[in-house]
């Protein structure tokens, strides 16, 4: 496969990962930068060396015209895809998550600030002490689980 055929069925791919739509109105994840991220992502990454490349090729072959097909069919095909390579897809998924969730476009439509995670972090509320009572009773309640020093 050609660059440009790789990256097109790539969105195609994550077009089904992460559909566009629901309340927040969000974009799907077939956008290029996300596509970007994937690839970049697959070249750093040790957990399935080669997984997003096999599963494009595996693509290919059960489906040459996967871009042209319905959305139902292309999930279809990737299930297939995903039960005869497991832990690629779970690599797929994995890096596609990260890629898309961290966009500082994605992160305020999911109501957290679009500056990153560090240093200063996402303002949090703090838990109710009646949460925190709910939480911990049950901890409390079977004693102590230590040896005293």
């Amino acid at each position: 496969m050609s660059t440009a055929e790789t990256q097109t069925l790539l969105l195609k791919v994550l077009d089904e990962i992460i559909p566009a739509g629901g309340a927040r109105r969000m974009p799907s994840a077939g956008v290029k930068a996300v596509a970007d991220g994937v690839l970049t992502a697959t070249a750093y990454s040790n957990r399935s060396p080669g997984a997003v490349t096999r599963l494009l090729e595996a693509i290919s072959l059960k489906s040459p015209d996967f871009q042209n097909l319905s959305s139902d069919l292309r999930v279809d095909v990737l299930k297939e895809v995903e039960a005869a390579y497991p832990a690629d897809f779970t690599e797929l998924v994995r890096l596609t998550y990260t890629a898309y969730y961290s966009r500082a476009d994605i992160r305020p439509m999911l109501g957290v600030g679009a500056h990153p995670v560090h240093p200063d972090g996402y303002p949090v509320e703090p838990e109710s002490d009646a949460l925190m009572d709910e939480l911990t009773t049950p901890v409390r309640a079977r004693g102590t689980a230590y040896r005293l020093t």
